[in-house]
């Protein structure tokens, strides 16, 4: 749930038009709407959950658009979601949304709207895709009458440990050329993370990273024993490229 206070000060003066208060609260309430697609309309290739969807982006949604001049409060709440970005249905997200706003001016330059307090809440519907892809736009719907549920959870992204160079850099140093594969499993058993070993000229290779997240860590054990960690451009692990392999040290693109 997010609720967002706006700043009450004096109003512009002008040829008052006269504007309810709840119509005004339901422009701000489909304005929120439109703002809530953005934010969940995807800018790279990643799978989510809808539940993940919804405790990140629908509980942090922008407020609508507040002025100095109208006081409003702004609350966006998750009701259901299902699904993930990879379905073929994509994934689904219910959101609620109440403005409620104090009497104000929506006055300019030329003059003054002014309108009386007022409440408005309705209901959205929004399908998440794996992106990129055109941005997400809100359906309406009927909001549900019974009381919402527990808010959504967010469940921790696969990652890499913090210390994934120094657990590879440990099964290097001590790791055989027959053993290296067994050993970076064994260091790294998380079905999450893909491992792919190799050696080329007297060096022992390892690559481990998460695929899905773009996360990629390349260590290498020189023919004297030392260890580095390999340089690469972000690009070549992106889908159709190289990924998380030992072709990053032994065949990287010219």
């Amino acid at each position: 749930m997010l609720v967002a206070v706006g700043v009450l000060a004096a109003g512009l003066t002008g040829c008052a038009t006269g504007t309810s208060g709840e119509r005004e609260a339901a422009d701000r309430v489909q304005r929120v709407a439109e703002e809530l697609g953005e934010e969940l309309t995807p800018r790279v290739w990643r799978e989510r959950d809808a539940e993940w969807l919804a405790a990140t982006h629908v509980s942090r949604a922008a407020p609508a658009d507040r002025t100095e001049w109208t006081p409003e409060v702004v609350t966006v709440d998750a009701i259901a979601w299902s699904g993930s970005t990879t379905d073929e249905d994509g994934a689904q997200i219910d959101a609620r949304i109440r403005v409620d706003v104090a009497a104000g001016d929506d006055g300019d330059y030329w003059g003054s709207s002014a309108f009386g307090p007022g409440t408005a809440t309705a209901c959205f519907r929004y399908l998440v895709f794996r992106g990129p892809r055109p941005e997400v736009v809100p359906e309406k719907i009927d909001c549900p009458a019974d009381a919402i549920g527990p808010a959504p959870v967010a469940s921790p992204l696969p990652a890499l440990p913090e210390d994934a160079e120094e657990i590879l850099a440990a099964v290097l140093v001590a790791a055989t050329e027959g053993s290296l594969e067994h050993d970076v499993r064994a260091a790294f058993p998380e079905d999450f993370i893909s491992v792919d070993t190799g050696a080329s000229g007297g060096e022992l290779i390892a690559a481990v990273g998460v695929p899905g997240e773009r996360e990629c860590t390349v260590g290498v054990r020189d023919a004297a024993g030392g260890v580095y960690f390999a340089w690469y451009d972000r690009t070549w692990i992106e889908p159709g490229e190289l990924g998380c392999t030992t072709s990053i040290v032994t065949s990287p693109p010219l």
